[in-house]
């Protein structure tokens, strides 16, 4: 979902690096590997809590009238007055606010949208949760919709699908007894993003990789984590001159996109579950696949926030500006709140700052990654194994990196 093309993934191209990319590349491949090989001669024993947290969905009054405010802004704007999207309050308010405002408010005030959130309005059943395979259903196919469908930031085509959103999420639960966290995929999506919170108490490293370590074990959220990852990637591998060059106008075409689409996700969860079965061999331990795919989920979490971060944060910084003139007329009836012009977005930042922000914010993610995987491994294969069960994981962390960087730096 793009509304400026000043900033898009690939900021920058190669040739305006201060220093060459393939050392850029080479630079991050070692960080990534000295931290593995640090962790194996300096971390000999698991450190880490993995005691699952409880998760409340209440809300207080306050935050269901701003929920409800929020959920008249996704849903009556394209349904009353389908407004152009670089005026329209709807499309900032679901691809900036909620998917990357919210989350990145979360690592300083936590979990900040499930006290507001607009798609608990009706039905809101809380209890024991099982698995959230249909919340990640539902996230592939919001994806979907940003990512392959033509008109994504269409005010009316986002409140038809929020609408549709609303009801089955309403429904599901009412009728087969599913609570909030097991259906609702943004809710799931901020919950995930929460547990990067970095305010919580001192020591903020170790705390934050245990905040990390208590994610709930739900049946399926490695799947959902991967998505979350995979998506992202897809993303921003379309959005390259590598990828037109080598499928052409096919690109624009919905039953290519929704195919490759589907096809990367795919990918992704096929060597991670590889990663694991390798891991379960060569420990020689007589351990199930599934929990074993189930507990290293978390270890992905770090590389899915930073992937999400960089992804959107030229959105955030840039195209945010203009909440106060989108709110002018919320809801397209000629209104004039706030006597406002449009504004001139302010680019205060520099393509190679941004970049370099990026950069650090990935490897940041991928190395919270190895660090997690590393712990977990003691954990249940011992130090002796550990680092063998890890060669696959190691390797996947380093593709992802490296795409990561390709990404950022081929516009």
């Amino acid at each position: 979902m793009r509304f400026s093309p000043k900033f898009d993934h690939g900021i920058i191209n190669v040739g305006d690096l201060p220093i060459p990319f393939d050392m850029v590349l080479n630079a991050a491949v070692l960080v990534i590997v000295v931290t593995f090989v640090f962790l194996k001669t300096s971390w000999k024993e698991s450190i880490l809590t993995s005691q699952e947290t409880l998760f409340s969905t209440k809300q207080s009054l306050s935050g269901k009238i701003f929920g409800f405010i929020i959920l008249l802004f996704l849903i009556v704007p394209g349904l009353v007055n389908n407004e152009p999207a670089k005026t329209s309050i709807t499309p900032l308010i679901l691809w900036i606010f909620l998917w990357i405002a919210v989350p990145v408010l979360g690592l300083v005030f936590g979990d900040l949208y499930a006290k507001f959130n607009p798609l608990a309005i009706i039905v809101n059943r809380e209890g024991v949760s099982h698995n959230v395979y249909f919340a990640s259903f539902l996230f592939i196919c919001l994806t979907w919709f940003e990512l392959v469908w033509n008109k994504p930031g269409n005010p009316r085509h986002i409140g038809i699908v929020f609408l549709i959103l609303l009801v089955v999420v309403s429904v599901v639960q009412r009728f087969y007894n599913k609570t909030l966290i097991e259906v609702d995929p943004l809710l799931l999506l901020h919950h995930l993003y929460s547990k990067m919170r970095i305010t919580n108490s001192k020591p903020v490293f170790r705390t934050l990789l245990n905040n990390i370590s208590n994610l709930a074990q739900l049946k399926g959220m490695e799947y959902f984590i991967l998505l979350m990852i995979g998506t992202v990637t897809y993303d921003g591998l379309r959005e390259t001159t590598f990828w037109f060059e080598l499928f052409g106008s096919q690109t624009y075409e919905t039953s290519f996109s929704t195919v490759a689409f589907l096809l990367i996700n795919l990918l992704i969860i096929v060597f991670y579950r590889f990663a694991c079965y390798f891991a379960i061999r060569v420990s020689g331990e007589d351990l199930n696949l599934n929990e074993i795919s189930l507990k290293f989920g978390h270890t992905m979490l770090p590389i899915a926030f930073a992937y999400h971060v960089t992804h959107y944060l030229s959105l955030l910084l840039f195209e945010f500006q203009t909440v106060v003139y989108r709110l002018n007329d919320p809801f397209g009836f000629g209104w004039n709140l706030f006597n406002v012009q449009e504004p001139e977005v302010n680019y205060f930042l520099e393509p190679i700052a941004l970049w370099t922000i990026m950069v650090i914010v990935t490897l940041a993610g991928h190395m919270l990654s190895v660090v997690l995987a590393h712990d977990l491994s003691v954990k249940l294969f011992g130090h002796q194994k550990s680092d063998k069960t890890q060669y696959v994981f190691l390797f996947i962390t380093v593709a992802l990196t490296l795409q990561a960087l390709f990404v950022l730096s081929v516009a």
